[in-house]
């Protein structure tokens, strides 16, 4: 078994071009990609399940990807492109899925905005042979069921939580009350809250555990209020965040807020909402996958010709649709195929490096599929204003640091990262060994 050493995965980063399969260099590919969006329409209505926003802003990271990818690819005679689809919901990810794979030839499909259209998206997969990227939804449930096909490049539920809880605890705050939302999402998510706050982290504690339901926070608020916390957990859906954290600092409650961070509210603009609906309490610090000023490992680069490309910062979500395109680029150029089951062997076989911007080279799980990699902390600016030109956009958060330390002298990255999320069993998943 190969291990992923410090000196390794460093060097993935820069000497990627040395690990190039010498049969992809030979001859070109036909590599094609779908990516299932739930852009909607005009009519849907402003809900939680309207995800219109950060469905966008991954359309964009994909098509810079295919962009980026198309001239990597040039060099060795390949061709990538990309097709799209609107499919809000799960059972119109799986219409739309099929048809990629069945006309357009498809062999890797993007999406999973939602668990239930990732887990619809993972189904077609394993059905088709198609490799699957997850770049949205952060149920564990998902990592669980570890299909042969699928992979997943947004963090889960149980990495956020694990790096919100370590940074939180850390800097004092050792009383939480916990509100979560009323569906089997939000009991999950309280579930991995209670390891991470009450087992991970000496001298946590949670004293109140608060059902939430839609614009019903009487209780919360009581609770917020009665147990006096250093902090409150917020693990409801992105929509209800918006609503509590408008009630909550009409209160005039102070303890700060910590968001569950979904995808949709990773966004400059979901930053800005959140702070005008909750003043102090929509500020605050926060989780991310990816942050638009880190200008370190090639990110500055990276985050600037995306910015030059659609006069916006780069978003968590955007950068997961790009590095989507970028890691099923790399998957075929590596193993020699475009063939959904061989890209997914290769992603999954112990060895099997990538150079994602994060610094060292990043590796996907073998127990979950899970990508390894770090997270950033991020402070919210209540100062930022309201102007939309790219500098006062980007000003509305500032990167405060990385989860976990990587670079910690004489520590294993690969150890340190995987201090974040679920590693119980370490069973191989499905894909290793066929």
């Amino acid at each position: 078994m190969t291990r992923l050493t410090r000196r390794r995965l460093l060097g993935a980063g820069l000497a990627m071009p040395a690990l190039v399969s010498p049969l992809a260099a030979m001859s070109g590919f036909d590599l094609r990609i779908g990516v299932v969006l739930p852009l909607g329409g005009p009519s849907r209505p402003e809900e939680a399940a309207n995800l219109k926003s950060i469905a966008e802003i991954a359309r964009q990271g994909a098509v810079f990807g295919e962009e980026e990818m198309q001239r990597n690819g040039a060099l060795f005679g390949h061709r990538v492109t990309l097709f799209t689809a609107n499919a809000p919901g799960a059972e119109a990810a799986t219409r739309a899925a099929r048809r990629l794979v069945a006309l357009n030839g498809v062999q890797v499909l993007v999406g999973g905005f939602t668990a239930d259209e990732a887990r619809a998206l993972s189904r077609v997969a394993d059905e088709t042979g198609a490799l699957f990227l997850n770049i949205a939804s952060t149920s564990d449930a998902l990592r669980e069921d570890c299909s042969a096909q699928s992979f997943h490049i947004e963090a889960s539920a149980a990495m956020y939580l694990d790096a919100l809880a370590g940074w939180y605890v850390r800097a004092g705050h050792r009383n939480w009350v916990v509100l979560h939302g009323a569906d089997a999402e939000g009991q999950a998510r309280l579930d991995r809250a209670r390891q991470s706050l009450g087992k991970r982290h000496w001298g946590a504690k949670i004293v109140s555990e608060i059902s939430v339901f839609e614009r019903d926070f009487s209780d919360a608020l009581g609770a917020a209020f009665r147990k006096k916390p250093d902090a409150v957990l917020l693990l409801t859906n992105w929509h209800a965040q918006i609503d509590f954290l408008a009630r909550y600092a009409a209160e005039g409650l102070t303890a700060p807020v910590v968001s569950f961070p979904e995808a949709a509210t990773q966004t400059r603009s979901y930053y800005a909402a959140a702070m005008a609906a909750g003043r102090g309490a929509g500020a605050g610090h926060r989780a991310t996958l990816w942050e638009p000023t880190l200008d370190a490992y090639g990110a500055r680069e990276l985050n600037a010709r995306a910015a030059a490309r659609w006069g916006r910062p780069m978003d968590s979500t955007g950068w997961a649709a790009y590095q989507a395109m970028k890691i099923a680029f790399d998957a075929a150029q590596f193993c020699g195929s475009t063939d959904g089951r061989a890209m997914a062997a290769w992603l999954a076989r112990d060895g099997s490096v990538l150079d994602l911007h994060k610094g060292i080279g990043v590796s996907f799980r073998p127990w979950d599929h899970q990508l390894r990699q770090s997270l950033y902390l991020v402070s919210l600016n209540p100062q930022a204003g309201t102007e939309r030109d790219l500098a006062s956009v980007q000003d509305r958060a500032q990167l405060v640091g990385e989860l976990p330390a990587i670079y910690m002298p004489g520590t294993d990255p690969v150890e340190r990262l995987d201090q974040l999320g679920d590693i119980a069993g370490r069973a191989v998943c499905h894909s290793e060994g066929g």
